[in-house]
């Protein structure tokens, strides 16, 4: 479940500059999955407050789709500092629960939001969170939520290191990378090293071996950290063996 949204790039891999609003088909790895998401686009800022709340209700003991905190606390734990950081944070919540995702595929089909409800006391800062529970419960209860969280955090303001740690995490199954075509989401930085990117993935646990085919594609196998979201693989043989990233 959690693969949906972090392997496609329903959050975009990039910090966006300027709102934007409407109606947009994700392109997730997941094979015949469909994907799309109305309301404000998402990029990995509004990422970074989604993680931060289900770190603080996992932290909190959470059997329930639950967080109770204080505002600037949530703030903090998403990089959001300072005299404007609640406020930022509370935009990107507003954000959060205006989006509506729809996903499935020839079985199912389902409508959800990432946060099913928002309240904030502005005058004490006391903030309480309904999460929508599909994905909440997908992070909940698979292991090593806390720490890919931890480790994505640790990236800073790297949007396409935070994207692509998403992906990996997912990865059940080898992924044929396209690294010119990846290189090109990161607009700010085209010259971007994709290799010593992934290398550090691998170094964390994240990826078992990268082979670079004579075509310039790479084909990256998970490591013991990933696996987590289930991209390809799956059972009784209804997917593909091998993810096609960017290619």
């Amino acid at each position: 479940m959690s693969a949906l949204f972090l392997a496609s790039d329903l959050f975009a891999a990039t910090y966006l500059r300027g709102a934007r609003a409407g109606c947009r088909r994700g392109n997730p790895l997941v094979p015949s999955a469909a994907v799309a998401c109305e309301g404000p686009w998402l990029d990995q800022g509004d990422l970074d407050v989604y993680l931060a709340c289900v770190s603080l209700a996992l932290r909190q003991g959470a059997r329930t789709s639950r967080l109770r905190c204080h505002v600037e606390e949530a703030a903090r734990l998403a990089g959001m500092g300072g005299r404007t950081g609640a406020v930022r944070f509370a935009n990107r919540l507003k954000r959060l629960h205006e989006a509506r995702m729809e996903y499935g595929d020839d079985r199912f089909a389902a409508q959800v939001q990432l946060l099913s409800s928002v309240v904030h006391d502005v005058a004490s800062g006391g903030l309480r969170i309904d999460f929508g529970h599909e994905f909440f419960d997908a992070l909940r209860l698979s292991s090593g939520t806390a720490r890919f969280i931890a480790d994505r955090a640790a990236l800073g303001r790297d949007a396409l290191g935070k994207w692509l740690l998403g992906v990996v995490w997912t990865l059940r199954d080898p992924c044929l990378i396209d690294l010119q075509r990846l290189r090109a989401l990161a607009a700010n930085d085209k010259g971007r090293d994709i290799q010593q990117l992934l290398q550090e993935f691998a170094r964390r646990g994240y990826i078992r071996d990268m082979v670079t085919r004579s075509d310039g594609l790479v084909i990256v196998r998970p490591g013991r950290l990933a696996g987590m979201g289930g991209v390809c693989g799956g059972s009784e043989g209804r997917t593909s063996p091998v993810c096609h990233l960017l290619t």
